[in-house]
């Protein structure tokens, strides 16, 4: 019985490409063959494939920062990455599995930076939106629960340079559709000078909140959000000099570990830190409470 159905959707899918419509039977199995998921509340995963590009930005590149040097870096392995960050729906299945603490993550976020109660509290998304307000130390208990739950002992966080490749997606310009920012192809803030906030354009309708994952169009490698919606711990610890971030993927382990790196953007600051090449490390590993700071996560594949 599976076999037939297995036959009727392969059937189907060469008709649909004899008339214009969607791939080849062969396309249509390399394309699934290059998503997955490991578990009814796993996230959904795209292989990436190995390959070369040029990190960081050209000193003609608006916006640009000085820790930006750029450097070639060879990704020889293939390396699966989740579509979006990971969700509330996701992250609240770990804390019912007693593995990942929830409370404390929603006591931090109800909280302003002095430690007291934030006045008007107000919620910025759940269910299929980013989960946020975790610290980086949180994001590992997550990849605890997920490798525990699979078996594999496979996800991770990314490296500063498998996210910046994941997120240039063959691209050489400031964000993978072009030079300029987009409210129609991410969910950010305001322009550069003003004061951080929430705007709404184009496809961008939110204000003052996240947005679900995949509300916007997806890069040349399938990803989602991998500009704005959230900023996305990575694995790094912070190295300022240029020539001494690894070049093969890996990640910086003996850098300044005071501080971990994190990427992307978020729903209400500006786009110069939505750059693919922007580099972010400003926060403790244990800071939680950040409404605008959430994850994602890679799984090795090799």
């Amino acid at each position: 019985m599976v076999r037939l159905h297995l036959g009727i959707l392969v059937m189907a899918a060469a008709v649909l490409s004899t008339t214009g419509g969607f791939a080849t039977s062969a396309e249509a199995a390399d394309r699934a063959a290059k998503v997955f998921k490991d578990c009814k509340m796993c996230p959904e995963m795209v292989v990436i494939p190995p390959g070369t590009f040029i990190m960081g930005s050209p000193e003609t590149e608006k916006y640009r920062d000085e820790d930006e040097g750029m450097h070639k870096v060879t990704i020889a392995y293939s390396f699966a990455v989740s579509k979006g960050p990971i969700t509330w729906d996701q992250w609240e299945a770990c804390a019912r599995d007693a593995m990942c603490d929830g409370q404390a993550v929603e006591t931090a976020l109800r909280l302003d930076r002095e430690g007291k109660p934030i006045q008007n509290y107000l919620d910025h998304g759940r269910g299929n939106h980013p989960v946020v307000g975790v610290s980086w130390w949180d994001a590992q208990v997550f990849i605890g629960w997920l490798n525990r739950k699979t078996g594999k002992d496979k996800y991770r966080l990314l490296s500063e340079s498998e996210f910046e490749y994941a997120a240039r997606a063959g691209t050489t310009t400031a964000y993978w559709w072009g030079n300029e920012p987009s409210h129609d192809y991410a969910n950010y803030g305001k322009e550069v000078g003003q004061d951080l906030g929430g705007m709404a354009a184009g496809r961008d309708v939110w204000v003052d909140s996240t947005s679900p994952i995949c509300s916007f169009p997806t890069n040349a490698f399938g990803l989602c959000d991998m500009h704005g919606n959230i900023y996305q711990w990575i694995e790094d610890c912070y190295e300022t000099n240029i020539a001494s971030l690894p070049t093969d993927g890996s990640a910086v382990k003996d850098g300044n570990c005071a501080v971990r790196g994190f990427r992307s953007n978020s729903f209400e600051s500006n786009p110069k830190s939505m750059r693919s090449a922007n580099r972010a490390f400003v926060y403790a590993p244990n800071t939680r409470g950040r409404n605008y700071l959430g994850f994602r996560v890679a799984k090795t594949i090799q």
